[in-house]
């Protein structure tokens, strides 16, 4: 690069004057939301991004191999800083630490991006292999589970080993919820099936199966026994409920009174004899 730093500060530069390029003051989290991380396996996610932010700005003949103009003008030599600012704004520190160098430009950088996720993708591709193999839903919603087969996809596409629909479909159905299985049983025998519709029967059938649930649960609910063995039916209102225990308890207290009296006509009746 110090072809291009000693051009860009040469006379041409003075042909710009002040001017300051127009792609300078814009932020790179605003077109690429994700940070490209060491062990997030986002490649792909990231550099897709990337790519269409430059695209966007017309600046991806700086990082597509595409030759720098001889001899480098200001101009130039400002956007292309400007992508290579870009670059590291979108990367976490560990992976400039293996990428980054003095006096890069920035398809020199994207390259010892690329490279260095590309290295070592034999290993890696049969670890993910297995990991994407052993995904089963458990307790994860269709929506969730979906979710992760399609990530744990990705990573293997990122290390070159790109999953095919069907076998994405199959291990889909494999690692299903038992309560899926009449609908696994239809998306298997069902032609051209794809994820994406695979997945929206899968979340249809969850979705009839927790309304089912709710009803069944409203219904023992209304049914369900009172303490005293009534059920819905036989519930008063509770005002009511409180009359007849007034009056068990003004038949307790008349009862001693109606116990005492029989006695006295009874002596009475024999005193008259």
């Amino acid at each position: 690069m110090s072809s291009v730093t000693g051009s860009a500060s040469s006379p041409s530069t003075a042909d710009m004057g002040d001017a300051i390029s127009p792609f300078a003051t814009i932020s790179v989290k605003s077109h690429v939301p994700v940070t490209l991380e060491l062990r997030s396996c986002n490649y792909t996610k990231w550099s897709t991004y990337f790519t269409a932010m430059c695209s966007k700005f017309g600046l991806l003949k700086h990082i597509d191999g595409t030759a720098a103009p001889n001899p480098i003008t200001a101009a130039w030599a400002q956007n292309d800083c400007c992508v290579r600012t870009w670059l590291y704004g979108s990367v976490s520190e560990s992976v400039l630490d293996f990428a980054m160098a003095l006096d890069q430009t920035a398809r020199e950088l994207w390259v010892a991006i690329e490279n260095h996720f590309n290295a070592n993708k034999a290993p890696r591709s049969i670890y993910l292999s297995h990991e994407f193999h052993n995904i089963n839903q458990g307790d994860l919603s269709v929506e969730e589970y979906g979710q992760k087969l399609k990530q744990a996809a990705d990573h293997l596409r990122d290390v070159g080993e790109k999953v095919a629909e069907s076998t994405l479909i199959l291990n889909l159905l494999r690692g299903a919820n038992p309560k899926f299985n009449t609908t696994c049983d239809f998306i298997a025998g069902t032609p051209n099936m794809t994820f994406a519709t695979a997945l929206d029967q899968l979340a249809l059938k969850e979705l009839r199966l927790a309304n089912e649930a709710s009803v069944i649960a409203n219904t023992a609910l209304v049914a369900s026994p009172s303490p005293t063995g009534c059920g819905s039916a036989c519930r008063l209102p509770s005002v009511l409920s409180d009359v007849p225990q007034q009056q068990q308890q003004q038949r307790r207290q008349q009862q001693p009174q109606q116990q005492r009296h029989p006695r006295r006509k009874r002596n009475g009746g024999g005193g008259g004899q």
